[in-house]
């Protein structure tokens, strides 16, 4: 009889313990219950960020915002990496001298962006196109050189014709923003001079198409 009693208390400890430890049996491993599993933390500021808009336009990088002072007495709110804070730096720069190689020197104007196919510029491009204007009237002695590119998609000869309609069309622009046609040049270089060498992606023929700045006097 106390034997009985013996194996039954074994029994009913063992159960005792086993409920206190809320664990559950597989395969004879004790493993925890799933709500004491750890999660995976699914911030969404993890997530990469699409590097082409909706119209398969390159988005850059601009950084965070900055104020820049103009020599003029303007001041301009523009992003720390932006074509605006390169071109101002160059100019606000006693240093800076205008090299003799013609390939050097070139800023990507990163918010310009076209209709397919077209010299015609996106209403969001308006801004940034100002800024230019602006940069130039503070710097009156400045003069520039607007370079369009392509990729290599298409006929040669139409990208060469659009190139140099898009490089004129934002030459056009700076003139008609009151900045003295006397200091502005414009060429088309269609599929020449990629900054993105492969050309076999979708991002990297994105950033091929562009058009580009170079200070040529300061």
């Amino acid at each position: 009889m106390k034997l009985q009693k013996g194996i039954l208390a074994v029994v009913v400890a063992s159960s005792l313990a086993f409920t206190a430890c809320k664990c559950e049996k597989k395969e004879g491993i004790a493993v925890a219950p799933a709500e004491d599993t750890l999660s995976v933390d699914t911030n969404a500021d993890d997530v990469p960020v699409a590097k082409l808009d909706a119209d398969g336009n390159y988005i850059y990088d601009i950084g965070n915002n900055l104020e820049i002072a103009l020599p003029d007495g303007g001041k301009m709110s523009v992003g720390e990496n932006s074509t605006e804070n390169k071109l101002f730096t160059m100019l606000n720069d006693a240093n800076f001298a205008v090299s003799d190689d013609k390939t050097q020197g070139w800023v990507t104007l990163d918010r310009v962006y076209f209709s397919t196919g077209k010299a015609e510029l996106t209403p969001n491009s308006e801004a940034q196109v100002a800024n230019l204007i602006t940069l130039l009237k503070a710097y009156p002695t400045a003069t520039i050189k607007v370079g369009g590119y392509t990729d290599n998609t298409g006929d040669a000869a139409v990208n060469q014709r659009v190139s140099t309609e898009r490089a004129k069309t934002i030459a056009d622009k700076i003139i008609a923003g009151g900045v003295e046609a006397s200091r502005i040049e414009s060429e088309g270089y269609g599929a020449q001079h990629f900054v993105c060498a492969a050309n076999d992606t979708d991002e990297c023929k994105a950033q091929n198409r562009r058009v580009d700045i170079r200070i040529t006097k300061k």
